[in-house]
Parts: C-alpha cells; sequence; structure tokens
C-alpha cells in the first residue's frame, strides 16, 4: 500500500453531496495532520520486524538441528543443494503470476519463512508424536501419512495465508494474492521436507552401499519430488487459498466463513490421495495415481489461475473507467495500467528518459492499481466507509504523480476507450452546478482537477455513495452539448467526440514531448533523440495477456 501525497492546499471544494464525503465538504489531505509521536510507527514495525526475525531464526534452528540428526551432515548436505534446485524457478512463476498488483517483498519473505520453518516445525511435531500414538515410527507410517499428515500440514500451511488476509485485509485483494501466498508457503515447506527426504535416503544406501548409491538414490527420488511434482505442496494449499481469496470479496457471512472451509477440506483431500497413491499404491499405483489425478488437477489449477488473471485485467479496467467517466483519467490511461502489454509499453516509453521516469511510470500504475481494487471493494461493499477517504487520497496521489510520467505516443489505444455520450437532461449540470460551468468540480479546475473534456455528472464522484447535485436540466452555455460549446477544438456541438488522433485536447499535468499534451513543461527533459517507434500496434482492448 503506497503513501499519498499530500493534495495542494487551498483547492477547491464543491457544494454538499460529494461522494467522498456525503454532505459535507470535500475532505483535504493536507488537514488531516500527522501521527501523534512522529517516527513511532516506523519503531514500532522495526521493533515487530525484529521479533519475527528472531522466532523465525530460533525455529529455523530447531528444524534444521531435527533434520541434520535425521539425515547425518552428509545427507543434510547433498539434500540441502537437491531441495534448493527448483526453489527459484517455481517461485519465479507465481511472482510471474502476480504483475498487476506484486505483493510486498517482506511478504513474500514472510510466507516463505513461515512455510520453512514454522509449519514444518510444527507438522513433524505433531506426525511424531500421532506416528508414536499408533505405533507406527520411522518411515513406515502409512496411516499417519494418509490420515494424520494432510490435514496437519495443509493446516499449518493454510493459517499463513488466513493470518496475511486478516492483517492485509485492506490489500489483500482476492484469488491471485491467496495464490501467490500458497505458492510461496508451499514452496518454503517443500524445501525443508525435500532435505529431509532427500538426506534420509543418501544416509540410508550410503551406510548400506557406500555414498555412490547415496547420491544415486538420491537424485532418483529428486527426479521425483524435485522434477516431476515441484508444485505438490503450493498445489493442495492453493485450494485453502482459493477459499479465503472467495471469502475475501463476498458481503455473505455464510461465504466468508464456509469458502475457507470448503477450500481447506479440498486441500486435505488431494494431499491424501496424493500420500496414499505414493504409501499404498505402489510404483504402478502411483504413476497412475500422478497421471490421471495430480496431473489434470495441476492443470486445472494453471488455467484458472490464468483466467484469473485475466479477469483481474478485465476488472481493473472496468473500475478506472468508472474514474474515466468522472474525469479523474482519460481513456487513453486505461491500457497502459490494466493490460500487460500497455504496462510494459508506458514503463519501456518511460525508461528512455532515465530512471527518475521509470520509476515515475512504476509508481503511477501501482497506484492506479490501488485505485481499481479499493474501488471494487467499495462497489462490492466489503469494506468500510474510511474507503473514501483513502480512495480521495490515492486520487491526488495519482494527480501529482502524472506530471512525472512520459506517456506513449499510442493512438491504437484510443480504440480501447469507449465512447462517453452524456445526453442532456436532468442528471446533466448546469450553470454553477458542480460539474456544470462556473461550479465547483472535485479538486478544483485546472491540474489540481479532474481532467478536462471528461463527463462529471452532477458533482457524484467516484465513490458512488448516492447521487450527487443535479443540474437545471439544460446543459449550460459552453458547455459540451451546449449552446457554443464543444468538447475539443475543430469538433461541433454534438457531443463528446474524440479527436482524430485519438487523444483529448492538451490537459494540464502531462509531460512535454507527447503527441497531444502541452511542451516546455519546467524541468522535465525533452526526451532521447531519435524514432520514438511506431505508434500503437497493440489493438483493441483487452488485447492478447
Amino acid at each position: 500500500m503506497s503513501y499519498p501525497s499530500p493534495g495542494p492546499a487551498g483547492s477547491p471544494q464543491p457544494a454538499a453531496g460529494s461522494a467522498y464525503s456525503p454532505g459535507g465538504p470535500y475532505p483535504q489531505p493536507n488537514v488531516l495532520g500527522k501521527h501523534p509521536v512522529p517516527g513511532q510507527r516506523r519503531n514500532q514495525g522495526i521493533l515487530i520486524g525484529i521479533v519475527i526475525a528472531v522466532v523465525f531464526a530460533i525455529a529455523g534452528l530447531v528444524i534444521f538441528g531435527i533434520v541434520v540428526k535425521s539425515t547425518g551432515a552428509g545427507g543434510f548436505t547433498w539434500g540441502l543443494v537437491f531441495a534448493f534446485v527448483p526453489v527459484i524457478p517455481v517461485i519465479a512463476l507465481y511472482l510471474w503470476l502476480d504483475r498487476y498488483e506484486p505483493e510486498p517483498t517482506k511478504y513474500i519473505l514472510f510466507a516463505l519463512c513461515w512455510g520453512a520453518f514454522i509449519a514444518t516445525l510444527a507438522a513433524i511435531f505433531i506426525n511424531t508424536e500421532v506416528s508414536n500414538l499408533l505405533e507406527e515410527t520411522g518411515s513406515g507410517g502409512n496411516r499417519s501419512a494418509v490420515f494424520v499428515a494432510p490435514p496437519v500440514e495443509e493446516f499449518a500451511k493454510g493459517s499463513v495465508i488466513l493470518l496475511l488476509a486478516l492483517v492485509r485485509r485492506k490489500e489483500f485483494d482476492g484469488i491471485i494474492d491467496g495464490l501467490v501466498y500458497a505458492g510461496m508457503v508451499g514452496v518454503g515447506f517443500a524445501f525443508t521436507e525435500n532435505i529431509l527426504y532427500y538426506g534420509r535416503i543418501f544416509n540410508q544406501l550410503s551406510e548400506e552401499a557406500g555414498s555412490d548409491a547415496g547420491l544415486r538414490g538420491a537424485f532418483v527420488l529428486f527426479v521425483i519430488r524435485g522434477l516431476i511434482s515441484p508444485f505438490a505442496h503450493p498445489l493442495f494449499t492453493s485450494f485453502t487459498a482459493i477459499g479465503i481469496g472467495v471469502a475475501i470479496r463476498h458481503r455473505s457471512t455464510a461465504v466468508r466463513y464456509l469458502a475457507p472451509i470448503v477450500g481447506y477440506l479440498a486441500a486435505v483431500l488431494a494431499h491424501g490421495l496424493w500420500n496414499g497413491g505414493a504409501s499404498w499404491a505402489g510404483g504402478g499405483g502411483f504413476i497412475t495415481v500422478y497421471l490421471f489425478l495430480m496431473v489434470p488437477i495441476f492443470i486445472g489449477m494453471v488455467v484458472f489461475a490464468l483466467v484469473m488473471r485475466s479477469r483481474e485485467g478485465q476488472m481493473i479496467a472496468s473500475r478506472l473507467y468508472d474514474y474515466v467517466r468522472f474525469g479523474w483519467l482519460v481513456p487513453q490511461d486505461v491500457p497502459l495500467i490494466a493490460t500487460l502489454r500497455g504496462r510494459k509499453a508506458l514503463r519501456q516509453n518511460a525508461k528512455r528518459y532515465g530512471a527518475q521516469a521509470e520509476t515515475a511510470a512504476k509508481a503511477f500504475q501501482h497506484n492506479a492499481t490501488e485505485l481499481a481494487y479499493l474501488r471494487d471493494k467499495i462497489v462490492r461493499q466489503v469494506i468500510g466507509p474510511d474507503a473514501l477517504q483513502t480512495e480521495k487520497q490515492l486520487l491526488d496521489e495519482l494527480r501529482e504523480r502524472r506530471p512525472s510520467v512520459p506517456f506513449p505516443p499510442m493512438p491504437a489505444f484510443a480504440q480501447a476507450a469507449p465512447q462517453f455520450q452524456p445526453v442532456p437532461g436532468p442528471g446533466m449540470p448546469g450553470p454553477g452546478m458542480p460539474g456544470g460551468p462556473g461550479g465547483p468540480m472535485p479538486g478544483g479546475p485546472g491540474p489540481g482537477g479532474p481532467m478536462q473534456g471528461a463527463p462529471v455528472p452532477g458533482g457524484a464522484g467516484p465513490g458512488g455513495v448516492g447521487p450527487g447535485q443535479q443540474g437545471s436540466g439544460q446543459p449550460g452555455a459552453g458547455a459540451p452539448g451546449g449552446p457554443g460549446g464543444s468538447p475539443y477544438p475543430g469538433q461541433g456541438t454534438g457531443g463528446y467526440q474524440r479527436p482524430q488522433d485519438g487523444y483529448p485536447p492538451p490537459q494540464p499535468g502531462y509531460p512535454s514531448g507527447q503527441p497531444g499534451y502541452p511542451g516546455g513543461q519546467p524541468g522535465y527533459p525533452p526526451g532521447p533523440p531519435g524514432q520514438q517507434g511506431p505508434p500503437g500496434g497493440y489493438g483493441p482492448y483487452p488485447p492478447s495477456q
């Protein structure tokens, strides 16, 4: 969650009825004040981080001590080598999935360490005690592996996803976030568990036939666990994550409680079937379970994750177009935020202007993405009333970041923008009304307010908490669609029509050197010389992801 920048002091305030403060004045972030004790939040966060790091370090020492005792020094070393091989590729794939709003690194590391140290320590302790009660010791505990280990391990892994969803309830956005954390905790759990399994077989075979035989046995097991099924633990925990993600996005009390339980039970069932195939079915049965059960489940989960990411982009576009209708964004901004190709195009163009411009472009996209997620929660009514103030702060931050972002000249993206044709009637703002000529607009005119050339219906802001002030029923003089009014130079008076090049007229706050933007912005470089590249080429929205 980024921290909003303070808005400009003295911005005009609209009349009562703004969506950000029903019945009251437009809230200004510069009157919110700072935290009562400067630095207290930062110091508190550092202290919490130190405590968590110490707990993880102690748990790591304990679990690795148990593994070394069980495998021996040689087994632990080779187990560590083999277990580490699939970690980086699997993590990279999950981070690739989470491209619209990447999760903070500290929470990614928290989930990894939880899986590697806390979850494995709890699972080893409980599984060992239950095996002793069932008189199943060593590696021959089939009943414990099928009926005890799955519920214990899935609870230990899934609990961190639930914890993060509760702690980060304003930033935890749904299924994709849950899948990413499930992947991290699953990778961490598999890493420590694989060290134990590889080390045990290396140690056992080395004592029987020498270290070469031990190394060959560990390598065969590595092929099965590390190459053929590296996604096993992340896959099982993904069911719990889906249940938590569904609960986050629903208002129904029954769904919010039942969805995580159903997801957890599905994870336990899949894990139990996998362990049963490995313990009871023998070699041929294990291959059958793998090919006809686990492979289809894995493929289905991959397809599901890709569909969810595609829908995530569609949701971002839909919610950002709400702000286009109210004048806070221009239509051409949306594909640069809501499509992966557009996001890449904006960053590549900004990179040509230097590291600072590239950083500004990334921050702009991140800020707008957070705004879209927040808007979605407001629409779904799954977030508290303080979301309206957060929405206001994000809008102010988005507006202030715009001057430092070099937007690429891509007229093809204009095809993505829907036509907004306001029809004169009771809902249109009249003279002196909010959003009408002579009346205040959210944030005020010019650089401090909405983008020009976009309708602001009756002063109702994007918060959507109620209808705004209604106008006189006729478009005012000079307003789009009114007498003498034209939204763009050279256009008639028939409403909001985009110009031929797909860009609105020059808007305050845009960087120089781009078609349709004003030139001569102070303090901004003109950009490197040479051809800017072919405009467009990205097709109508949504392009292929």
